[in-house]
């Protein structure tokens, strides 16, 4: 015999007025493939961004993300950021003329010309107080450097030199 135990249910259309919790939907995007970008401006990483659409503009939009950078050794740096549509959020206090970013990395001497990963994750509840389709997805911008996403610096054909996979989640949810 079979049994079915729950401590609630959540209509799909979200709870009633005044519950809270509910997951209406999600959407995820995984990049499985390999992308690089020179340093000096701004870029998209291809193929990481999710679209929802809230079926309520007072619901709230859960992203999570995680990807992993490598760089070159010795001290290069990039700033990731999260991005909503064109306006990036999840990001630290303005102060100064300091570059405001969701996650920074900075690549330090392996010994073994670059052949390491810098895992970034991030996770942020987000207000977009809209029913329209949202799109987030993952920037990043270093200085005198070549980034790259699911790959090494390093990157020859060999056992030891490995291929890995990112993702960007997004849930909508009733809080």
């Amino acid at each position: 015999m079979s049994q079915l135990k729950v401590n609630s249910i959540v209509p799909v259309n979200g709870l009633p007025s005044g519950s809270n919790g509910g997951i209406i939907q999600v959407k995820q995007t995984v990049k499985t493939d390999t992308f690089s970008a020179s340093s000096g401006s701004t870029v998209d990483i291809t193929g990481l961004s999710v679209s929802i659409t809230p079926s309520s503009s007072s619901n709230k939009v859960l992203v999570t993300y995680d990807t992993n950078v490598s760089m070159a050794n010795g001290s290069y740096h990039a700033h990731v950021f999260l991005v909503r549509g064109s306006t990036k959020i999840y990001l630290g206090d303005t102060d100064g003329s300091r570059t405001r970013s969701s996650n920074f990395v900075i690549s330090g001497n392996d010994g073994n010309g670059g052949i390491y990963y810098y895992p970034v994750h991030g996770e942020f509840l987000d207000s977009p107080a809209t029913t329209s389709a949202t799109t987030y997805k993952i920037q990043l911008y270093g200085i005198n450097n070549t980034m790259y996403v699911n790959r090494t610096q390093y990157d020859s054909n060999a056992s030891g030199v490995n291929r890995i996979v990112s993702q960007i989640t997004a849930k909508e949810v009733t809080v």
